[in-house]
């Protein structure tokens, strides 16, 4: 059985039907935020994780200026790490002394639940870009802190979960993919630009096509 996590029920709307005639998938909606997801995810994986065989984190993510992603895009993460976790000065993020933190380490997507996901995408046709994924506490308001960011990690685009999903996983031994599609651009926040309906309604029929093959 596969278990689908995504932050917020809006971004699991369009899957509900799929998922209701599956009868193989679950699904948990963890809240928004790095803490929420991890205590949720550890709570449903001690009760639930020795039936899954794997987890599948979806939703929508903000894009780096200057990245090479656009809206819409459908992205794989890499790697995702927390971004915004260290010593917040007024113009940068400094990190703790080697070996304080796990948190500081990026937490690597290479599980074979990843590579037949590239697999079926490739075979049916969806175009993907595989980036570096950024977590983060505060989504970035503004473009200046976008491009620290992106520089800092080297990475297309930051998310408020992925991060917190994987290292539950990793914990558990669950392998686990995150895939999302961009929503917005980060740059001076302008909420009225952004293409949230869309962006859910396309990672959604992405995830039906690649949860349908997975399934299987």
């Amino acid at each position: 059985m596969l278990l689908i996590v995504v932050a917020t029920d809006n971004e699991i709307q369009p899957l509900k039907q799929f998922i209701s005639d599956s009868g193989q998938l679950e699904v948990l909606v963890t809240g928004m935020g790095p803490a929420i997801s991890a205590a949720s995810l550890s709570h449903y994986l001690a009760l639930y994780g020795s039936s899954l065989h794997g987890v599948i984190n979806i939703g929508v993510g903000g894009a780096y200026v200057g990245s090479g992603l656009n809206l819409l895009d459908i992205c794989l993460a890499r790697q995702d790490i927390f971004g915004d976790f260290g010593i917040c000065m007024d113009d940068e993020i400094l990190g703790f002394e080697p070996g304080v933190s796990p948190l500081s380490i990026p937490l690597l997507f290479n599980n074979e639940l990843v590579a037949n996901s590239k697999n079926i995408l490739h075979v049916h046709d969806i175009e993907f870009k595989a980036v570096n994924f950024v977590t983060v506490n505060c989504c970035s308001g503004t473009k200046k802190r976008g491009d620290y960011l992106r520089e800092k990690f080297a990475a297309g685009c930051e998310n408020m979960e992925g991060a917190a999903v994987a290292m539950v996983c990793n914990t558990f031994n669950v392998p686990c993919v995150e895939l999302r599609c961009i929503s917005n651009m980060v740059e001076d926040r302008n909420t009225e630009v952004w293409m949230l309906e869309d962006a859910i309604d396309k990672i959604c029929s992405v995830a039906e096509i690649l949860l349908n093959q997975l399934d299987h």
